[in-house]
């Protein structure tokens, strides 16, 4: 469900519609294997973030901001759109990172673009994408590829000027490091600002992305800063949900951690909390990385278990050919099956068992 958010201080008149491009486990989102990680970027790690970075620069310039995708699951776009429709928001943004495929060799494509729905470059839609794009290629020096006209659902179906913008390639080795990076998050973030201002007249004035600036968070805080804490925590254990508020289950989570850490539970996230948590998840990272490298030798999919519920009607399909998981050595089997890939199943089924390919008329 979308979430409206208003800045605590006068509102201009203006709501802005965010869309932090796909789920975190939408299949293929994400960069290929990067050795010195120890894994994959998926996209939605940089999306969210520039989205959260942007939602608090907009607020503080006065605007009203509807979060359409604000949690990490997939939200189908039809969603996204028609919240956006029924807030009459003024304008749309969707935040995204390019990709032509799975593999690092694959092409050179590399760098920024900013789309709008087709023949739309005339109209408002193409104001707001040139505002965008003048900031966007201020920043870190990457190749400018230009406005594009798309068939994109979330440029098509919105009923307000609406763009998408491609921040980089993640089959790019160098824009795909850039995908981590908190500085080049923040920069993205403030160029889609100085746009959106523009756009609308709204004299930009910056932001400190407080209150990380400080160095520190304690109760009280709220922000994107506060989100990436509780997600960190939620990966070691810690149930919280995810709203950006530095709260009284917040701050128990961060005293609990910091127990377990043979540090001072003072319940505050400063220098030592914050090296302590990243290194609890580069460990975590290994931990799951060697799990899955097992079960993909044992079972044939990184998140299929040796013995789970029909593991090895599951390794079977695949060896036959029947299924090919999602993609990324994943099998996603609490994931619910679409009327395309039963379909699917059913004819690699047919062909594995006649040893003949079904021909079509």
């Amino acid at each position: 469900m979308a979430k409206l958010l208003k800045p605590k201080g006068p509102w201009n008149g203006k709501l802005v519609a965010l869309d932090d491009g796909h789920g975190m486990q939408t299949p293929g989102k994400r960069t290929p294997y990067i050795p010195e990680l120890g894994r994959e970027i998926r996209e939605n790690e940089f999306n969210r973030k520039v989205v959260g970075f942007l939602a608090d620069t907009l607020l503080a310039h006065g605007f009203r901001v509807l979060l359409v995708a604000p949690t990490d699951t997939d939200t189908p776009l039809s969603y996204r759109t028609d919240a956006a429709n029924r807030h009459n928001a003024d304008i749309y943004v969707s935040v995204h990172f390019n990709a032509m495929s799975f593999d690092f060799d694959y092409s050179s494509a590399d760098g920024i673009s900013v789309h709008v729905y087709l023949n739309n470059m005339k109209y408002n839609s193409g104001k707001l994408a040139r505002a965008v794009g003048k900031y966007l290629k201020q920043g870190t020096k990457q190749d400018w590829r230009g406005y594009k006209e798309d068939n994109f659902h979330v440029l098509r179906e919105t009923n307000m000027p609406a763009i998408l913008t491609e921040n980089g390639f993640m089959d790019d080795r160098r824009e795909a490091l850039l995908m981590l990076k908190e500085g080049f998050q923040v920069e993205v973030a403030t160029e889609h600002a100085k746009g959106i201002c523009e756009y609308f007249g709204v004299e930009y004035k910056g932001h400190d992305f407080a209150p990380m600036s400080k160095g520190y968070l304690i109760e009280g805080d709220q922000g994107e800063s506060v989100k990436d804490l509780q997600r960190k925590l939620n990966q070691l254990g810690y149930s919280l949900k995810v709203d950006g508020i530095y709260g009284p289950k917040t701050a128990g989570a961060v005293a609990s951690f910091q127990e377990n850490h043979s540090l001072q539970p003072d319940e505050s996230y400063g220098p030592k909390t914050q090296k302590a948590l990243d290194e609890a998840l580069k460990r975590y990272a290994s931990v799951v990385n060697k799990e899955e490298e097992e079960n993909l030798k044992e079972t044939g999919f990184k998140d299929v278990e040796k013995d789970s519920l029909l593991q090895k009607e599951i390794t079977k399909a695949k060896a036959a050919r029947i299924t090919k998981g999602v993609g990324n050595d994943l099998f996603k089997p609490n994931q619910t099956v679409t009327r395309a890939e039963a379909v699917a199943f059913v004819v690699r089924a047919v062909e594995y068992a006649t040893g003949q390919e079904i021909q079509i008329d």
